[in-house]
């Protein structure tokens, strides 16, 4: 950039980024590749589902012909209505990856927005990569900027709310829009940032998702053609930053400063704040899960007769604190999750379905699971800053056992073995359909070169 980050606002800083910043300076085409399996096994996971069955037959009346592919249906639509689909169909499962440090799922919406456009272009597996750390790094740096804990306990969902403005950076790298069309298009899509938290547990939360990839290609493929939005929007007085933040909040230092500072972090850093799921439930639900099959590895006899779960400061923000009335409600109940852990061993799709769910043993045992948060810690403590959680058994002879997961089985710190990530894509794809040899040639193709290229090897069906 020619001006300093000083002289310019936050939108500029952020188009610049997008436009012109240089590549990371690391590699991260297998990470990148590991996300793109994930996202693409877990939205063919879900197809048949009710939620993705009723979007997919309203996507076939609305885009009966175009250049992008719907992955659960193999058919063809507008790279908009793709991405809606695809985008919605990956977080339907809640089997989607997260970022630990904070409450994202990038690559639900950043990779089916790419996925969508680079279809009807000759894009590189290495313009696809750099496209997604432009899109990664975006999601995180103005997570930080808010700060995100603030716009999250306002009740928005950021997955949706700062995922179409990561998903836009990231197709401005894709396509080569210049710097004053990228600004244009944030300003489109931050006008049409939305997706509330109350939502969860029902279809319309994986529908923000898939919202926010379809907002940012419309966004894009707008500012392309000349279709203008305030190019300074994000700073401006009752813009993004205002409505969803607060400055008071924010990091030291002007706004701009601080994104063009945390832009250049993250671009490097983000695979080291990436997990990939091991259970398809709410992240918020994970360490708890760890715990109990620790515990129930050690070996355990007889039922708890209580239950009790402690979570880190805020760490119950995700989670419903009411029953479950099905099973989706269920991914976001730790009082089922762990019940269904210490009964069957283990918690995965077979666990949400509505049979699982009614297991009258499990309900019995939810009746014994109280959660709660602890006491906010003293400040800087690294614990807090990455979360825990401590289950508690009790038994009728008054003995108790315990333990405590900070690491999450599948986040960067504790990762899933590439044969662990090929188990779970094929049994995701199984889930939606599509047999073994099928997804192990799709798993090839997205492991040899990350981009669009596996989308001709999804079989066309329909879901009805």
């Amino acid at each position: 950039m020619t001006e300093t980050t000083a002289e310019i606002g936050v939108t500029q800083t952020l188009a610049a980024f997008a436009a012109d910043g240089p590549a990371a300076g690391v590699d991260h085409r297998d990470a990148v590749a590991r996300a793109l399996v994930d996202t693409v096994g877990v939205s063919l996971g879900a197809a048949g589902t009710p939620g993705e069955r009723i979007l997919a037959d309203w996507a076939r009346a609305e885009s009966s012909a175009g250049t992008a592919t719907v992955w659960t249906t193999g058919e063809k639509a507008s790279p908009s209505v793709a991405a809606l689909v695809n985008g919605t169909a990956a977080h339907v499962l809640d089997f989607d990856d997260y970022s630990p440090s904070m409450p994202l799922h990038p690559s639900a919406v950043i990779l089916p927005a790419l996925v969508a456009v680079a279809e009807s272009g000759d894009v590189t597996p290495t313009r696809f990569v750099e496209a997604y750390d432009v899109g990664a790094a975006a999601f995180r740096a103005l997570a930080d900027v808010l700060p995100q804990h603030v716009h999250y306990a306002r009740g928005w969902h950021s997955t949706s709310t700062i995922g179409r403005l990561a998903a836009v950076a990231a197709l401005v790298r894709l396509v080569g829009l210049d710097r004053e069309s990228a600004r244009h298009a944030l300003g489109i899509v931050s006008s049409l940032a939305a997706g509330s938290r109350p939502n969860f547990g029902s279809m319309t939360k994986p529908f923000h998702a898939g919202s926010a990839a379809r907002d940012a290609v419309m966004a894009v493929e707008l500012a392309g053609a000349g279709f203008t939005g305030n190019p300074d929007e994000l700073e401006a007085p009752g813009g993004f930053l205002e409505r969803y933040g607060d400055p008071d909040a924010a990091p030291v230092g002007s706004l701009a400063e601080t994104l063009d500072e945390r832009l250049e972090y993250w671009q490097d850093a983000w695979p080291r704040d990436w997990g990939l799921k091991r259970y398809p439930s709410c992240y918020g639900t994970h360490r708890g899960i760890d715990a109990m099959l620790q515990l129930r590895s050690e070996g355990i006899a007889g039922i708890p007769t209580r239950i009790r779960a402690t979570l880190h400061p805020r760490g119950t923000r995700p989670l419903r604190t009411a029953p479950p009335t099905d099973p989706t409600q269920a991914k976001f109940s730790l009082e089922y999750c762990l019940a269904s852990a210490f009964l069957r061993g283990g918690v995965g799709l077979d666990d949400f379905t509505l049979g699982a769910f009614s297991d009258p043993e499990v309900r019995s045992l939810m009746g014994a699971v109280s959660v709660a948060e602890s006491a906010v810690p003293p400040t800087g403590d690294p614990v807090f800053q990455t979360g825990y959680t401590v289950v508690e058994l009790e038994f009728e002879d008054g003995s108790v056992r315990s333990a405590r997961v900070e690491v999450t089985r599948g986040q960067a710190g504790d990762p899933l073995s590439d044969a662990e990530l090929r188990a779970k894509f094929v049994d995701c794809c199984s889930a939606g359909g599509i047999g073994v040899a099928g997804a192990e040639r799709i798993f090839a193709s997205i492991q040899s070169a990350p981009g669009a290229g596996f989308t001709s090897l999804i079989p066309r069906r329909t879901t009805a």
